[in-house]
């Protein structure tokens, strides 16, 4: 499906406020961008979301550590495993080391190719579904408004919209 095909429901209209009263406007870094998206996008990506999530756990296709975005599974649960695994080969009398990596913004960095072949590979998500997954990440655009003005819409070639399920 071609953009010029689709009704683009991903459309992120971006809206930079200041982080705090008193910090320099001229500083980018100074602004949180706010992301406005339209309500029957999330309807529609809670939908498909849901839909993956059931399929992926009916196939038992996820990751035994998988904690994030399961059923029964948090941060929580995440945490309670490295705890656990620490304390266990400290009790078994292994040196032992804790590395942590901030990928609070992973999901900027999603190139789009790799993740349809991942889906189709790794999840074996063909056909119809792919083809919808693929035409949604084709169809993402993103634009500034401010001061009431809005920048032309631009296509994401990586990531997702901050505030997409």
């Amino acid at each position: 499906m071609e953009k010029s095909d689709a009704v683009v429901f991903e459309t992120s209209h971006h809206n930079p406020l200041l982080k705090r009263p008193g910090l320099d406007k001229e500083q980018m870094k100074n602004y949180r961008p706010i992301c406005d998206l339209p309500f029957i996008s999330k309807l529609i990506e809670k939908v498909v979301s849901r839909h993956i999530e059931e399929y992926l756990e009916y196939n038992d296709l996820n990751d035994i550590y998988q904690s994030a975005y399961r059923r029964g599974h948090s941060t929580e649960t995440a945490l309670l495993k490295v705890h656990s695994d620490i304390a266990e080969a400290l009790d078994k009398g292994y040196m032992t080391a804790l590395i942590m990596v901030d990928l609070s913004a992973a999901f900027d960095l999603i190139d789009h190719p790799i993740l349809l072949k991942h889906l189709e590979i790794s999840f074996e998500i063909k056909e119809k579904a792919l083809t919808w997954v693929k035409s949604y990440l084709a169809n993402i655009t993103q634009c500034i408004l401010v001061a009431n003005k809005t920048s032309p819409d631009v296509g994401l070639l990586f990531g997702v919209l901050q505030g997409s399920v």
